[in-house]
Protein backbone atom coordinates (compact mmCIF):
# COMPACT_ATOMS: atom_id res chain seq x y z
CA UNK A 1 0.00 0.00 0.00
CA UNK A 2 0.88 3.63 -0.78
CA UNK A 3 -0.72 7.05 0.27
CA UNK A 4 0.05 10.63 -0.94
CA UNK A 5 -0.38 13.98 1.12
CA UNK A 6 -1.22 12.34 4.63
CA UNK A 7 0.22 15.56 6.27
CA UNK A 8 0.55 19.34 5.63
CA UNK A 9 3.91 19.01 4.34
CA UNK A 10 2.84 17.10 1.51
CA UNK A 11 -0.76 17.54 0.95
CA UNK A 12 -1.59 20.16 -2.33
CA UNK A 13 -4.92 21.29 -1.51
CA UNK A 14 -5.08 23.54 -4.75
CA UNK A 15 -2.92 21.67 -7.00
CA UNK A 16 -3.49 18.44 -6.05
CA UNK A 17 0.12 17.57 -7.05
CA UNK A 18 0.23 14.75 -4.64
CA UNK A 19 -2.46 12.86 -6.32
CA UNK A 20 -0.16 13.03 -9.82
CA UNK A 21 2.36 12.24 -7.96
CA UNK A 22 0.80 8.75 -6.78
CA UNK A 23 -0.80 8.00 -9.77
CA UNK A 24 2.46 8.54 -11.57
CA UNK A 25 4.15 5.97 -9.17
CA UNK A 26 1.47 3.55 -9.83
CA UNK A 27 2.44 3.74 -13.54
CA UNK A 28 6.15 3.77 -12.89
CA UNK A 29 5.86 0.09 -10.91
CA UNK A 30 3.23 -1.38 -13.83
CA UNK A 31 6.24 -0.40 -16.67
CA UNK A 32 8.98 -2.02 -14.28
CA UNK A 33 6.89 -4.70 -13.88
CA UNK A 34 6.57 -5.47 -17.47
CA UNK A 35 10.63 -4.69 -17.52
CA UNK A 36 10.85 -7.23 -15.03
CA UNK A 37 9.05 -10.13 -16.86
CA UNK A 38 10.87 -9.29 -20.27
CA UNK A 39 14.45 -9.76 -19.11
CA UNK A 40 13.41 -13.05 -16.31
CA UNK A 41 10.97 -14.71 -18.41
CA UNK A 42 8.31 -14.33 -16.11
CA UNK A 43 4.99 -13.38 -16.14
CA UNK A 44 3.97 -11.54 -13.11
CA UNK A 45 0.59 -9.52 -13.27
CA UNK A 46 0.02 -6.78 -11.09
CA UNK A 47 -3.14 -4.84 -10.23
CA UNK A 48 -3.48 -1.22 -8.78
CA UNK A 49 -6.42 0.72 -7.16
CA UNK A 50 -5.86 3.98 -6.78
CA UNK A 51 -8.98 6.46 -4.59
CA UNK A 52 -8.84 9.82 -3.03
CA UNK A 53 -11.01 11.03 0.12
CA UNK A 54 -10.47 11.32 3.96
CA UNK A 55 -8.86 8.63 5.88
CA UNK A 56 -7.61 7.56 9.22
CA UNK A 57 -4.19 7.14 10.47
CA UNK A 58 -2.43 5.87 13.21
CA UNK A 59 0.31 3.48 15.09
CA UNK A 60 -0.50 -0.20 16.11
CA UNK A 61 1.02 -2.64 17.80
CA UNK A 62 2.96 -2.88 20.95
CA UNK A 63 5.75 -5.24 20.52
CA UNK A 64 6.07 -3.93 16.66
CA UNK A 65 4.62 -0.79 15.98
CA UNK A 66 3.27 0.20 12.47
CA UNK A 67 1.96 3.06 11.17
CA UNK A 68 -1.38 2.30 8.87
CA UNK A 69 -4.20 3.88 7.50
CA UNK A 70 -7.90 2.63 8.31
CA UNK A 71 -11.12 4.30 6.22
CA UNK A 72 -13.94 3.91 3.31
CA UNK A 73 -11.53 5.27 0.47
CA UNK A 74 -8.68 2.56 2.04
CA UNK A 75 -11.19 -0.25 1.38
CA UNK A 76 -12.88 0.81 -2.12
CA UNK A 77 -8.91 1.22 -3.26
CA UNK A 78 -8.24 -2.29 -1.62
CA UNK A 79 -11.31 -3.90 -3.57
CA UNK A 80 -10.29 -2.11 -6.79
CA UNK A 81 -7.26 -3.63 -6.73
CA UNK A 82 -8.58 -7.19 -5.45
CA UNK A 83 -11.50 -7.26 -7.93
CA UNK A 84 -9.50 -5.33 -10.85
CA UNK A 85 -8.11 -6.73 -14.42
CA UNK A 86 -4.82 -7.43 -14.23
CA UNK A 87 -2.28 -5.54 -15.74
CA UNK A 88 -4.30 -2.18 -15.06
CA UNK A 89 -4.33 0.60 -12.64
CA UNK A 90 -8.62 0.98 -11.34
CA UNK A 91 -8.55 4.78 -10.73
CA UNK A 92 -12.12 5.79 -8.36
CA UNK A 93 -14.47 8.20 -9.97
CA UNK A 94 -13.32 11.38 -8.35
CA UNK A 95 -9.48 10.52 -9.00
CA UNK A 96 -10.77 11.10 -12.49
CA UNK A 97 -11.75 14.27 -12.21
CA UNK A 98 -9.32 15.37 -10.78
CA UNK A 99 -6.29 13.68 -13.16
CA UNK A 100 -8.95 15.66 -16.10
CA UNK A 101 -8.47 19.17 -14.46
CA UNK A 102 -4.43 18.47 -14.18
CA UNK A 103 -4.95 17.68 -18.07
CA UNK A 104 -3.08 14.11 -17.09
CA UNK A 105 -3.77 11.18 -19.26
CA UNK A 106 -5.25 8.05 -17.60
CA UNK A 107 -4.69 6.29 -21.01
CA UNK A 108 -1.90 5.18 -22.73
Amino acid sequence: MAASGLNDTTYDKAGKSHIKALADYAMRLMDQMKYINEHSFNNFQMKIGLNMGPVVAGVIGARKPQYDIWGNTVNVASRMDSTGVPERIQVGAAQVCVHVRVKWLLLR
